[in-house]
């Protein structure tokens, strides 16, 4: 039950990681933000503006750190799509 890693998938969608100027992956994060859950827009907002890691989140969330990490991982991949 491997997991695609976020390049394969970032390729599938022809972005290359590479390529994500800050100011562009932020207006992505800014556009979508308030279409996502409380949860996930707490994870984006806690990890991306106020600096925390996955392992910060975990322990204010009260949540394992890998279902932190799925829902990051989930999230940015759709942020990304639009």
């Amino acid at each position: 039950m491997n997991e695609p890693s976020t390049v394969a998938n970032l390729e599938g969608l022809s972005i290359s990681p590479n390529s994500l100027r800050k100011e562009d992956w932020l207006n992505c994060l800014v556009e979508g933000i308030d279409e996502l859950s409380t949860t996930e827009r707490l994870i984006i907002s806690m990890f991306y503006y106020e600096g925390l890691t996955i392992k910060e989140i975990a322990l204010v969330l009260e949540m394992s750190e890998s279902e932190v990490s799925r829902i990051h991982y989930d999230t940015v991949l759709e942020l990304l799509k639009k």
